[in-house]
């Protein structure tokens, strides 16, 4: 038996070998060393500067399975005071086994929100691992579908470098890697045709996430036709749910965690048209796409494998064009957009367009979902020492129209199907698309920089000293508070002056639907103690279209004396009812709006500038 596991060993680390040695150091047209030394580099410096907190509060929690595997829910919610815990056990499980030890070295720990450094590399490194596990498989799927050595050696780097993948585990670092894996290595039992497998693996997969149910279901319809298959191998992928759920149900902590997770709400999206109110924009898009697979009937091993990768595409389109979703789901369709581009005669015109797809998402969530902040889990947070942000990679991006960059979004996804169907598919499996290589690597480095640069232009600027006076900005949005902009009726704001130099403000506003009059909008600033104005700018409303957006009030940079009270007034022509205001949020720090003392409400702003 030794000597088997010692010929297996040495036998795919000869492969490794032989794979390296065939490889130029480098090659404009073909995978190359240079491709894999460079890009490692690249994903070791983003593992270990990056990371957004869901990671670090999730790997925390996990250590309350040492003593209270039974009643982890309630314990769960206690520790965190009211934060609920809303996986299913298999994550938490994971991460149990993984973090064994640093439970046994004493790291663990001492609150949910702790901060470690290196614990949350530890929490990074499985999913890393298993990201890497899962591009072996990738390769092992291109052999199978008859992609040859040198593509599907090509399609394991593509996936280890596609954006939606390097930003989702390295630079988001989160565990969706998990579903992926077994998302995948389902789709290879699929393609070999171990139907009771498959079901396993992707019961395994919708532990950690439910989307891998339609993924199971659209593979399955187009592969079985009879009901009684579908019936039994379905009741295979129910089984590690049910495994999960049934012994839990009777908690009430569970079934608040798990069930009352708010991002089960995505998928309820009403939509009208004309009679019918109420549609289900998701379920009616997944049901045609299932549909359709049922009646698909492949002739031929080839046309199974080329119908396999574009259903799982159309239902990626269901699932994030007709849902909200959180950025970092989007490693789901990862490994099937890879296929389907290695397979596509349009492959490059695909790889183009994600460019476009990475910028409008990375542009959309830097408002409020992921932004420089994920820096401050990384090793930089040594330098950085949870300093704000003044300078935020919103503004330096500078394009502010969200309706766009969903379109944008949307209107990829679109093409990713339309040109993903398989009569673009090439029928020469082994064949590599002139310029494929070009369009892996500027993807991968387009994808990187597009986030890195703005977000270093950020942490450069608190090095140089530049801080928030005032900042409640990414504090949750109160959709109803809101102060009207009225004519006579000026809206004062108090705040203390934390440096010399301030250089903005910035004030989120509201404005109502199709509102397109523009008003004047003064803006002065005073000392509050003598009233002497610093600062008085006369200006107007046009180009304030954007609800919920912050607009800059500050247009140059003002010298203020550090520990100054300063009020700043914001007026404006408006009338009554003109349907344009600034939000406001329940203020924590003692700040109130002037005029009105009574209620404990602040703008929701953000005052920058340098000590």
């Amino acid at each position: 038996m030794n000597k088997k596991k010692t010929a297996c060993a040495s036998g795919w680390m000869g492969r490794k070998k032989d794979q390296w040695n065939s490889m130029k150091l480098w090659s404009g047209n073909n995978l190359c060393r240079l491709d894999w030394i460079l890009s490692f580099l690249i994903l070791a410096v983003l593992f270990v500067t990056c990371a957004h907190s869901d990671v670090k509060l999730t790997g925390n929690r996990s250590f309350l399975m040492y003593e209270h595997f039974a009643d982890f829910y309630q314990a769960s919610y206690e520790q965190s005071g009211g934060y609920w815990a809303n996986y299913l056990p298999s994550t938490f499980i994971a991460y149990a086994v993984w973090n064994l030890p640093l439970y046994l070295t004493g790291h663990a720990p001492e609150a949910m929100l702790t901060n470690s450094f290196i614990n949350i590399m530890w929490y990074k490194l499985l999913p890393v691992i298993l990201y890497f596990v899962t591009a072996q498989i990738i390769y092992k799927i291109g052999k199978e579908m008859g992609f040859g050595e040198k593509k599907s050696l090509l399609c394991k780097f593509a996936f280890l470098v596609f954006p939606m993948g390097v930003f989702s585990q390295f630079i988001f670092s989160q565990y969706d890697i998990f579903t992926v894996l077994f998302l995948v290595l389902g789709f290879y039992f699929f393609l070999q045709g171990k139907m009771w497998q498959f079901a396993l693996m992707c019961g395994f997969a919708a532990t950690f996430k439910y989307h891998a149910v339609l993924y199971f279901l659209v593979l399955l319809l187009l592969k079985e036709k009879k009901i009684r298959n579908l019936i039994k191998y379905t009741a295979v992928m129910l089984a590690p749910l049910l495994a999960e759920i049934l012994p839990n149900i009777g908690s009430e902590a569970f079934r608040r965690n798990v069930f009352g997770f708010g991002a089960l709400e995505y998928v309820q999206k009403p939509f009208s048209l004309g009679f019918f109110s109420g549609i289900n924009l998701l379920a009616a898009a997944a049901a045609f796409v299932l549909v359709w697979a049922y009646q698909k009937k492949a002739e031929t091993q080839d046309e199974l494998r080329s119908w396999s990768v574009f259903f799982c595409v159309a239902v990626s389109f269901a699932i994030f064009g007709f849902s909200t979703w959180n950025p970092q789901w989007i490693l789901l369709m990862a490994p099937f957009l890879v296929l389907n581009f290695m397979m596509n005669g349009n492959g490059n015109l695909l790889y183009m367009v994600t460019n476009i797809f990475m910028l409008a998402m990375y542009i959309f969530c830097s408002q409020s979902m992921v932004d420089e902040r994920v820096l401050n889990s990384g090793i930089l947070k040594y330098i950085l020492k949870d300093r704000e942000f003044s300078v935020r990679m919103w503004d330096l991006y500078g394009f502010h129209d969200q309706e766009l960059l969903c379109t944008a979004m949307w209107v990829v996804l679109l093409i990713y199907v339309v040109f993903g169907h398989p009569r673009y598919h090439s029928r020469k499996g082994n064949v590599i698309a002139c310029g494929m290589v070009w369009q892996i690597r500027a993807a991968f480095l387009f994808g990187v920089a597009a986030f890195v640069l703005p977000m270093t232009v950020c942490a450069a600027g608190v090095l140089q000293g530049k801080i928030n006076f005032f900042d409640n900005s990414r504090q949750n949005m109160e959709a109803e508070n809101v102060v009207m902009l009225e004519e006579n009726v000026p809206v004062i704001q108090e705040f203390t002056a934390d440096g010399h130099t301030l250089s903005g403000i910035k004030v989120r506003i509201y404005t109502e639907p199709g509102n397109s009059e523009i008003n004047s909008l003064n803006v002065v600033l005073k000392e509050k103690d003598t009233g002497k104005v610093i600062y008085e700018k006369n200006g107007d409303t046009y180009g304030m279209k954007e609800n919920t957006a912050l607009y800059p009030f500050l247009k140059e940079k003002i010298s203020v004396e550090p520990g100054k009270t300063y009020r700043l007034e914001i007026s404006s022509d408006a009338p009554k009812g003109s349907g344009k205001g600034l939000y406001c949020v329940t203020d924590k720090k003692g700040t109130e709006l002037l005029e009105d003392p009574s209620e404990k409400r602040s703008l929701q702003m953000c005052i920058s500038g340098v000590q």
